[in-house]
């Protein structure tokens, strides 16, 4: 019985699969000799050309597979220039490593404060770095090719005194030199500088994240932001925002780009207008004679909202301009240019 199965599975395998293959024997053993061939160039190529190409390599990210790390041919040092490295703590040198660029492609929902989120950075060092005074920071266009640092800081003109210069942002003086791969007789004046885990700060910074905003008007500060004697009783209160004061009627235009989310009255602002803009902030526009705009418009950097008045809780013609963060009043002189 056995025997009369294995004459069967022979003779099914011999019609169905030897006999049609012998006639295309030649080409099978063709092919597998390219395939052996190709592989064989492959290896070679190789072993004689890296991967990635000199001057790049893939940055290992389990979050994104698109950062690609392109590393900027730097001049050799001289042996008896070369920056001496500082003390080592656990066989491990503290000095400062050079600056690389990295290079990140923009996907679909990708915000610049995300992108530096992700990547564990600051995003002044993300924003300052792809973007000139914060211009154009919330818009980013799915594609764009980002320059990530390699390390936190920000680039700087080189302005006087290097010493002077980097005692005034505490940092080093060696760590400047290193993070840029140079030495001392390479400095030149107004060239820039990297300047490794610096940030900006106050006005600059609201700048170069994107949250800096223009005047609402030309007008001069009454009350600034903080611990104050109410007008009206006297008593110890708190202001949560500046009074800019100029003439009944002058024009109040909007410090930023957003949306109209409120327009209307409140017993202590009077006529008010609040802005949502980018990054959890609000704006808030008080003590108006009149409102030029409604809720739901989109408005922007210096469109026309209203005029001044003295609304609400008001002791004469003022603007109470408010800067809020995710609902908490911040200091306005951090994000307006400077008032006189």
């Amino acid at each position: 019985m056995r025997g009369k199965y294995r004459e069967r599975l022979y003779g099914f395998t011999q019609r169905h699969l030897i006999d049609p293959l012998l006639p295309l024997r030649r080409h099978i053993l063709t092919a597998l000799a390219l395939v052996l061939v190709v592989s064989g160039v492959l290896l070679v190529l190789d072993a004689r050309v890296p991967f990635p190409p000199p001057g790049e390599r893939i940055l290992y990210d389990p979050t994104d597979w698109a950062l690609l790390f392109h590393a900027a041919p730097r001049e050799i040092v001289p042996q008896e220039k070369a920056i001496v490295p500082g003390p080592s703590v656990g066989g491990a040198s503290t000095v400062q490593p050079a600056l690389d660029i990295l290079v990140y492609r923009a996907k679909p929902g990708d915000t610049m404060s995300g992108i530096a989120t992700k990547l564990g950075m600051d995003v002044d060092t993300v924003s300052s770095m792809n973007r000139v005074q914060g211009r154009g920071v919330h818009n980013v266009t799915v594609g764009e090719l980002l320059k990530i640092p390699s390390q936190n800081g920000i680039f700087l003109t080189l302005n006087g005194d290097f010493d002077e210069m980097c005692k005034k942002y505490s940092v080093l003086p060696v760590d400047v030199l290193a993070a840029n791969a140079l030495t001392r007789d390479k400095l030149t004046p107004g060239m820039q500088l990297f300047f490794p885990n610096v940030q900006h700060t106050g006005y600059a910074r609201a700048l170069a994240v994107g949250v800096g905003v223009a005047l609402p008007l030309h007008g001069w500060e009454t009350d600034s932001f903080g611990g104050r004697r109410d007008p009206f009783t006297g008593q110890p209160s708190h202001h949560y925002g500046v009074d800019l004061a100029a003439p009944e009627g002058t024009a109040i235009r909007s410090a930023t780009d957003g949306i109209v989310m409120q327009a209307g009255w409140d017993n202590g602002y009077g006529n008010f207008v609040q802005v949502r803009a980018q990054l959890g902030y609000t704006y808030i526009y008080g003590h108006m004679s009149r409102i030029l705009t409604q809720v739901g418009t989109r408005v922007s950097t210096g469109q026309l909202i209203g005029l001044v008045g003295h609304t609400g809780y008001a002791t004469g013609p003022h603007l109470h301009f408010e800067v809020r963060l995710n609902g908490v009043p911040q200091n306005p002189r951090n994000y307006l240019p400077g008032i006189r």
